[in-house]
């Protein structure tokens, strides 16, 4: 078991990493070359510039078994399907029962975008939030681990 990370968007690496280190497991962070980050908690993937070229390296890298963390949808389906389990930084368990529904939300916001209709962003992360993904994180890897 790996925590892999999409450094990208991805708030609390700190936090991350020292749960990482707390239960011995590694973690990987992949970023794209326009992002400059240097930690020796954890390891760094430096990938392409280009859509989804950090997408594309998470997907080729993760094995099953893995906790995976990202807020995009797409990306979050993937993962699913090559056996990780996805964890939203806002503390939500991505998994079969929801990915249908966030992959909708994600289509109809794009079509709505193309009809140039004004969309609501993403409420800001509240401390709350930070608390719930932390919480959630770490009863993941309790739960998928042998501790």
């Amino acid at each position: 078991m790996r925590i892999l990370v999409d450094g990208d968007a991805c708030p609390n690496k700190t936090e991350i990493a020292a749960l990482a280190k707390k239960y011995h497991i590694p973690m990987l962070v992949y970023i794209d070359y326009a992002h400059e980050l240097v930690n020796d908690d954890y390891e760094v993937i430096q990938c392409a510039i280009g859509h989804d070229s950090v997408d594309l390296v998470m997907i080729k890298d993760v094995q099953v078994g893995d906790i995976t963390i990202t807020q995009d949808y797409g990306l979050a389906s993937l993962l699913l399907a090559k056996g990780a389990t996805v964890i939203h930084p806002k503390g939500m368990i991505i998994d079969e029962h929801n990915i249908d529904s966030f992959l909708m939300s994600r289509f109809i916001a794009a079509k709505q975008r193309k009809a140039h209709q004004r969309l609501k962003g993403p409420s800001a992360r509240t401390k709350e939030d930070c608390d719930r993904f932390l919480d959630v994180l770490e009863k993941t890897v309790i739960k998928t681990s042998d501790f």
